[in-house]
């Protein structure tokens, strides 16, 4: 009973999140894009420099401490063309449940990190012991830094995986060492479809831009999370 009590909880807080008032576009939007898929490598003549000011990532780093997150505070990150200054490596999560690990301690500005890391701790680990009975270990995630443009075209504009700004999820890996693969859910994991629905849906609440299967054939096998501002305001939100 405690179970469907906090999945029915959790339930009306992804009905919040993902309300008219968050998913729908802001008066000042401006047209939407998409981000290139994970496996774009042209970052030829790419130039992108991404930064916090100083004060600001001093107080990044001192919010993700007093709240137990793992990470590697590195401040100044290049790759090719493109610089992250205000740079964390994101290690592992904690939430009430236990830490949860962030494969491969992807590189991203402390900003994306912290929000990133409120999602796992308030959404992504609740939700998915209510759905699944066993508590989240472990996300599998793609690239978060990557010095590439949108869309692969050369001479477009920086994605925000070059700005440190975004992070693509492959899978969610449970306490018992089951995988929930984003592409195809294990039909011997109940609700595992449904959890990763959830998870999408809720994202929506927390970053400007939400992709994954059925957007586009580049996000087929993956979630896409970023925080770009779309319009004048980060009111808009894409949601797919």
């Amino acid at each position: 009973m405690k179970r469907l009590a906090l999945l029915l909880e959790l339930s009306a807080t992804v009905a919040l999140l993902i309300s008219p008032s968050t998913a729908s576009a802001a008066s000042d939007a401006v047209p939407a894009h998409k981000e290139p898929a994970a496996t774009a490598k042209d970052a030829k003549g790419l130039v992108s420099v991404s930064s916090m000011s100083a004060s600001d990532y001093d107080a990044c780093v001192a919010d993700l401490t007093s709240k137990g997150i793992v990470f590697e505070p590195v401040r100044e990150v290049w790759e090719e063309g493109c610089q992250l200054s205000g740079a964390i490596k994101l290690a592992a999560v904690a939430t009430p449940f236990g830490n949860v690990s962030i494969a491969g301690k992807p590189a991203m500005l402390c900003s994306f990190g912290r929000l990133f890391s409120n999602w796992v701790r308030d959404v992504g680990a609740p939700l998915t012991l209510a759905y699944t009975g066993q508590k989240l270990t472990e996300i599998e995630a793609g690239q978060a830094f990557s010095c590439r443009a949108r869309y692969d075209k050369p001479g477009a504009v920086p994605s925000e995986h070059a700005k440190g700004n975004a992070i693509d999820i492959a899978s969610f890996v449970l306490a018992d060492n089951r995988r929930i693969l984003v592409k195809r859910q294990d039909s011997q994991i109940p609700l595992a479809a449904d959890l990763v629905h959830a998870l999408r849906m809720t994202a929506c609440g927390y970053f400007t831009t939400v992709l994954g299967p059925g957007s586009d054939p580049a996000h087929e096998e993956h979630l896409h999370f970023d925080a770009a501002v779309h319009g004048a305001t980060p009111n808009y939100r894409i949601c797919e």
